[in-house]
């Protein structure tokens, strides 16, 4: 490991380092994706691009270069004048896209912008790691195959909008207009390791390669240790600038960008987007905090957005002017969208097919509990139901396992299947832990106060989940042994209708 690590890291030629002009690849981007064992470049396989370039496109680590009469970042569109395909011609229908549209249909059309690189595509050519980023690549033979990451929602959602039947390629028919843009891919993990690409902020400490999460004292650092930016007034130039690219065209002004969609899909999703962005626009995002007045939920001190910095002489050095006057998520026009999961996280699941196991655990949570983190992490949610547990001896009196992998150790999924109740709590922000209980018939046990779950603006979550107060963790055992047998029995035919 250290070999590769060390080979990985060796200097390379400039013209290795560059293709096409501007896009210039790390050594790591560059023998990680597409490059196989043992990293030589004697043996390659696909790298990954957005839609594979739809075959009209050679792939270079993430940067589509289309063949001649082709363009768009998957190089799905086709320059005005040229013939259409032969095949398509003669043997299949036109794509919906080129399809006439009623006007008085309620086909729903969309607009996908072909952002600039340096928000899309540049950012897989500089991310470290082949499965940063993504929901998907290939393997040494070639053979695709799909992962669970963190962020791969950008990702997924920017590929399913550009095959989507509801694409539409002329703006005067949209209804809605797509603005791509890789945030989380820059945050992590991009920002701190890579010198680009780079919005107007200056670089802060070292992050130290000995440093506990959310730890502020540093222990040691080494020449892997990557560089400690705060995101912050990163992203919100980086968004800003966006915004004043999409002004030479006239489609935000058209309904001042009310029908313009933006997926924020950070810890802390669009808490500290622009005021003027956030309060036009449409967002998708997977955290849905509804307080005006907040501050920064996180225990990881990179990405605290209300830590004072000094910006004194930078572009948007007053951004947390800017951002101020909303807040995170707002229910009547946004939403809180699922974080990706594979089937495979699945796999013990009766909804996926699965043998029905039988729910003999009252409530089950097993994850990060904040060891080791700042005492506000979770809100403390986690740390105080871990606490009382095991202080209360939960998990014989009661069947309440709360854990991580070592107190609660065994199948994860299958832990879920055997429960009647999950719990939902936030993590430094949003946490996919209603997506894990939705997914295995568990009827989820909210506990975020002014967070909306996911898609909770339009489902009826009474019928299907509990909400507890932060303030009542000390009284589960009670409240959920008091749940009759008819109920459980509604909430979990209700939370199967709701998961199809």
């Amino acid at each position: 490991t250290l070999l590769a690590v060390a080979y990985l890291w060796r200097p390379l030629s400039p013209s290795r380092l560059r293709w096409p002009v501007g896009h210039i690849l790390p050594a790591a981007s560059v023998l990680q994706d597409g490059v196989s064992w043992p990293c030589d470049g004697s043996l390659h396989h696909e790298p990954f691009c957005v839609n594979q370039c739809t075959g009209h496109g050679d792939c270079h680590v993430g940067f589509c270069r289309c063949h001649a009469g082709w363009y768009g970042q998957d190089c799905s569109r086709k320059r005005a004048g040229t013939e259409m395909e032969p095949a398509a011609r003669a043997h299949a229908p036109a794509p919906t896209y080129l399809r006439e549209v009623d006007a008085g249909s309620n086909l729903v059309a969309a607009t996908v912008y072909d952002m600039p690189t340096a928000y899309t595509s540049r950012m897989l050519q500089y991310r470290h790691g082949g499965d940063a980023c993504l929901w998907r690549r290939f393997a040494d033979n070639n053979d695709s195959f799909v992962m669970l990451t963190t962020y791969s929602v950008e990702i997924y959602m920017h590929e399913a909008m550009l095959q989507s039947d509801h694409r539409t390629f002329d703006p005067e028919e949209a209804d809605f207009f797509y603005v791509p843009m890789y945030v989380t891919c820059y945050v992590w993990p991009i920002m701190g390791w890579s010198d680009h690409p780079w919005w107007h902020a200056p670089i802060g400490e070292l992050r130290t390669a000995g440093r506990t999460r959310g730890e502020t004292s540093p222990t040691r650092a080494g020449p892997m240790a990557p560089l400690l930016r705060f995101p912050s007034p990163f992203l919100f130039n980086m968004i800003t600038e966006a915004h004043e690219w999409l002004q030479q065209f006239p489609w935000w002004s058209r309904r001042g960008g009310r029908d313009h969609i933006w997926l924020m899909a950070h810890d802390e999703g669009a808490c500290y987007m622009p005021t003027h962005v956030f309060n036009a626009s449409i967002v998708l995002t997977h955290w849905g905090r509804t307080e005006l007045n907040h501050t920064s939920n996180t225990a990881y001190d990179a990405d605290n957005y209300n830590l004072k910095t000094d910006l004194r002489g930078w572009k948007g050095a007053d951004w947390q002017d800017k951002m101020a006057g909303h807040p995170c998520y707002l229910p009547d026009k946004h939403l809180v969208i699922p974080a990706f999961k594979i089937p495979g996280h699945a796999i013990h699941s009766p909804l996926m097919g699965a043998p029905p196991l039988v729910r003999d655990l009252l409530l089950f949570f097993r994850g990060d509990l904040g060891s080791g983190r700042k005492n506000h992490y979770s809100r403390g949610i986690r740390q105080k139901l871990f606490h009382l547990a095991h202080d209360g001896n939960w998990a014989e009196r009661h069947k309440i396992y709360i854990g991580n992998s070592e107190t609660v150790p065994g199948p994860y999924s299958e832990y879920l299947a055997r429960s009647k109740f999950c719990l939902v709590a936030p993590g430094d922000g949003w946490s996919p832990r209603l997506e894990d209980a939705m997914l295995h018939g568990c009827v989820p046990l909210i506990v975020m106060d002014g967070v909306h779950a996911v898609f909770e603006s339009i489902l009826e979550y009474d019928s299907f989940s509990i909400r507890l107060p932060e303030a009542d963790l000390a009284r589960v055992p009670e409240l959920l042994a008091a749940v009759p047998p008819e109920r459980l029995l509604a909430y979990q035919r209700n939370l199967a209708r709701v998961w199809h």
